[in-house]
């Protein structure tokens, strides 16, 4: 079975800036090839393992201060020298709403990917 099969969320390009911070590993500016209701995939041969939990800060567009972050929880579920996958863990309820407007903006099926958000994938933090 492909990976592209065993998921169950629906996939969005979104290229941006994440900074990653995991135990022995701060890794700043990396790209990210695209994300879901559940996680997202970032480029680059990154120091990072397995099962490793890390807290990720994803840059929405502009530069500045005012630029819009996403701060959520992870848990490494796959690496390799192309990138990494990162599943959410837990997030804020407002970073909850952003991913959310973002993927569905963003779905080739915004009603499937609706019908993805019926069942959360995380924690979400009141």
């Amino acid at each position: 079975m492909t990976d592209a099969n065993r998921r169950r969320r629906t996939r969005v390009n979104f290229r941006t800036q994440v900074d990653i911070q995991a135990t022995g590993a701060r890794i700043m500016d990396v790209e990210s090839r695209d994300l879901s209701h559940k996680g997202l995939s970032v480029v680059g041969d990154l120091p990072l393992q397995l099962g490793q939990v890390c807290t990720l800060a994803v840059h929405l567009a502009g530069e500045g201060e005012d630029t819009p972050v996403l701060r959520m929880e992870g848990r490494v579920v796959r690496v390799d020298r192309q990138g990494a996958a990162i599943d959410f863990v837990s997030m804020d309820a407002e970073t909850y709403r952003h991913l959310r407007r973002l993927v569905l903006l963003n779905a080739p099926d915004p009603d499937q990917a609706e019908l993805e958000f019926a069942t959360p994938a995380f924690e979400i933090l009141e």
